[in-house]
């Protein structure tokens, strides 16, 4: 009776805490979290922080709405998770995961009729007319460079236009971003390597959810070191993980 007692505690001391939904909201990014068809969340993220609740025993539940409304949520306290949220954008007291999952890669972008392949640097676009794109917040390493034609764009589909019109020499786009754009302008431009640069995108849990944080990270190295996440950057953005991270540049 003593050895079923002693059991039956262990039990009860192993299993997880009572389950709970926390609730997550993000801007919809293919390939990293947005809903399919189905009106499901999918993606990359969807996956990896799906494990890491369920292994806690909880789940997650999403809310897709634009930065700003989300921004909102969560000053007010009314969701436990923001996606894509770095410590200076976040109320004090929350935590960021550590382990890079979601970066965004961008990548130089001009005609196709251009030979270029490869290019050696920024410094090859010096004088060439550049979209910029107004509600980017381009890394560093694009922001400070001054010595080329800066050309406003509204929004990716805007710059993707004026490339392909010639009305610009180069942007600086990654490659998910063409998905909303009219497909008969893809064959009209061609990306090239190597990645300009990148900015990992962290996820930013409220104060208390240590150990759901922790489970992210985890699942983001688990995918790093059994060569899924590479496959996946290699996929979508055709570039390894090595080449992605080599270039992350500080968040803004």
């Amino acid at each position: 009776m003593f050895r079923k007692l002693l059991a039956l505690a262990a039990l009860t001391l192993s299993a997880p805490a009572s389950a709970a939904v926390f609730t997550l909201c993000a801007e919809a990014w293919q390939p990293f979290i947005y809903q399919n068809a189905q009106g499901q969340p999918v993606g990359l993220a969807v996956d990896a922080l799906g494990r890491a609740a369920r292994a806690e025993g909880h789940r997650i539940r999403y809310l897709f709405l634009a930065p700003a409304s989300c921004l909102r949520l969560m000053k007010e306290q009314r969701i436990d998770i923001m996606a894509f949220a770095t410590a200076e954008g976040s109320p004090p007291g929350w935590l960021q995961t550590q382990q890079p999952l979601v970066y965004w890669v961008l990548n130089a972008w001009v005609r196709a009729d251009n030979p270029l392949h490869h290019y050696p640097g920024l410094g090859h676009f010096s004088a060439h007319k550049v979209a910029f794109v107004d509600v980017y917040d381009y890394p560093p390493a694009i922001t400070a460079k001054r010595d080329w034609q800066r050309v406003a764009a509204n929004d990716s589909t805007t710059a993707v236009r004026q490339l392909a019109a010639g009305r610009v020499d180069v942007i600086f786009e990654d490659a998910v971003a063409l998905q909303d754009v009219d497909p008969s302008l893809h064959g009209k431009i061609r990306r090239l390597q190597p990645v300009v640069a990148s900015v990992a995108q962290p996820f930013s849990f409220r104060p208390g959810l240590e150990l759901l944080r922790d489970a992210v990270d985890g699942e983001a190295q688990r995918l790093k070191g059994s060569g899924e996440l590479d496959r996946f950057y290699q996929r979508h953005f055709g570039s390894t993980l090595a080449q992605v991270s080599a270039s992350v540049a500080a968040s803004p």
